[in-house]
């Protein structure tokens, strides 16, 4: 009982660790994008419907590679047009900080959010990042394209 307990304790701990440490992340993402996820119209897109893109093929993969790769020229989101550039983090920010950052935006700032507490790994963004450094994964623009936008 007592090892259940420790084990219930030492898992909530460790989403609370992940919460704060994706929180403290988006601050150099409300930048941009707001505290709010609302985004500045014409140059950021909001973040509040990236489940939508999450939930699809391809989704997870694409938000990771924004975060590693970054993201420039013009994009649609939400019916409206945007033309803002965002910088690539994979050279700053650690696998673990990115699961982090998106896990933060996609179960607290987007609204309806995801249920689960974490449904990007570390190990999910470590193998978009391989994926890329072999020059195996399309650059984000590109992989945009192949879904539907919110």
């Amino acid at each position: 009982m007592l090892c259940t307990a420790v084990s219930v304790l030492s898992f909530s701990t460790s989403l609370y660790a992940e919460d704060q440490s994706g929180k403290q992340t988006f601050a150099t993402c409300s930048a941009c994008h707001l505290a709010t996820g609302e985004g500045i119209p014409g140059a950021f897109p909001p973040l509040t419907k990236l489940p939508d893109i999450f939930e699809q093929e391809g989704g997870k993969q694409y938000l990771i590679s924004v975060v590693l790769q970054g993201l420039s020229g013009p994009i649609t989101s939400q019916g409206n047009a945007f033309s803002g550039y965002m910088q690539a983090f994979g050279p700053s920010l650690s696998d673990s900080e990115i699961a982090s950052v998106l896990n933060y935006v996609l179960t607290n700032v987007a609204k309806p959010s995801l249920d689960d507490s974490s449904p990007i790994s570390e190990n999910d963004v470590s193998i978009v990042r391989a994926k890329i450094a072999q020059g195996a994964l399309a650059k984000s623009h590109t992989l945009r394209k192949a879904l539907t936008a919110p």
